[in-house]
């Protein structure tokens, strides 16, 4: 009997030097065709374009900052994702939604069948090329939770008081992502050095936050107006259909395969999630409680969702699971989240 499982796509920043190597399995792997086919053609335009390769960025001896520019980043994320997914096993694991994370989304449109691999290829490096002549604002996160990766009310009001001293002091400033039990936030120029002054400083971890997402532009706010109008012009005839599997997006609603329509899905893929808040939280809790999956599968590359996930099962008390110690004694039993990145978890599923 197939497992059912939930798909969830990471967004930028989940690729790092712990990943290089990623792809090295998709030349050998017997359902890998399509994605080896697209590779071999546009790598070589990428470099004939003066950016990466795929396949470079993968096969370096170590990693490098570049690696991390959007018009880099993205199909890099992109490839991982789709070779994990093509992975898994149907025989041995049936998939019942998909969602993604930020950019996350665009991969989820493909491995929901929304979009053809080429299509979903072309919307992956155009809209990771948006910012390549510089930033537009930025992003930092914090968390909203305690040290056993539940809410904490104190945290949340902290953040509310400080994006309202900043927007009060006439910056441009607000949520960008909802991310489990961390927030991500956006700001102007100058409204991120005044947002960092106004977040008190906390060590959860090993991490001291706030942190400041090197890179990254204000994703999901209006700051984006702009890429919305160049998206929808160079992405007008992107073939977009309802997905064969349900697909969460950043709102937590669902497009289902009989009575999505492509040309909502175009507006929302092109316009209200490039400028509104992504809610990843919302749709990990529809996906639990619309779905009521065995497992919770995070594709590659890396496992930079595990924590939101978790902390999102934790907020639902899911299965008894009440906390970060109650999680990781239910992952060492029997995983409800598993890793793609993780062999010891991923077998039962490739």
């Amino acid at each position: 009997m197939s497992l059912r499982v939930v798909l969830l796509c990471p967004g930028r920043g989940s690729y790092t030097a712990a990943q290089l190597g990623a792809l090295e399995g998709l030349d050998a792997h017997p359902r890998g065709g399509a994605l080896r086919e697209l590779l071999a053609r546009e790598d070589p335009l990428r470099r004939r374009a003066g950016d990466l390769a795929v396949a470079d960025m993968d096969g370096a001896e170590s990693f490098s900052a570049s690696f991390l520019r959007g018009e880099n980043a993205a199909p890099l994320i992109f490839a991982v994702g789709a070779y994990d997914a093509l992975r898994i096993d149907p025989e041995r694991a049936r998939v019942v939604a998909v969602a993604g994370n930020s950019m996350g989304w665009y991969s989820a449109l493909y491995c929901a069948g929304a979009l053809e691999l080429d299509d979903a290829w072309r919307l992956v490096t155009t809209m990771g090329s948006m910012t390549r002549d510089g930033a537009i604002g930025g992003q930092i996160i914090y968390p909203a939770v305690d040290e056993e990766w539940r809410a904490d009310p104190a945290r949340c009001q902290q953040i509310d008081d400080a994006l309202e001293r900043v927007v009060g002091a006439g910056h441009a400033a607000g949520r960008s992502i909802r991310y489990g039990g961390f927030e991500v936030l956006w700001a102007d120029g100058p409204g991120l050095d005044a947002l960092l002054a106004a977040l008190p400083q906390w060590d959860l971890g090993s991490r001291s936050y706030p942190i400041r997402l090197l890179g990254n532009s204000a994703f999901h706010s209006d700051l984006m107006d702009p890429v919305v109008e160049r998206a929808r012009a160079q992405l007008a005839d992107l073939g977009l259909r309802a997905p064969t599997v349900p697909l969460i997006d950043g709102r937590g609603m669902q497009w289902r395969p009989l009575t999505a329509g492509a040309d909502d899905l175009r507006d929302y893929t092109l316009a209200t999630q490039v400028t509104e808040t992504f809610d990843f939280t919302a749709a990990v809790r529809v996906a639990l409680r619309e779905y009521a999956p065995d497992r919770l599968v995070l594709l590659g590359p890396g496992e930079s969702l595990g924590s939101a996930v978790a902390q999102v099962l934790i907020a639902e008390r899911w299965q008894g699971i009440d906390s970060r110690e109650a999680f990781l004694a239910r992952q060492a039993a029997e995983p409800v989240v598993v890793s793609m990145a993780r062999p010891e978890q991923a077998k039962e599923i490739v």
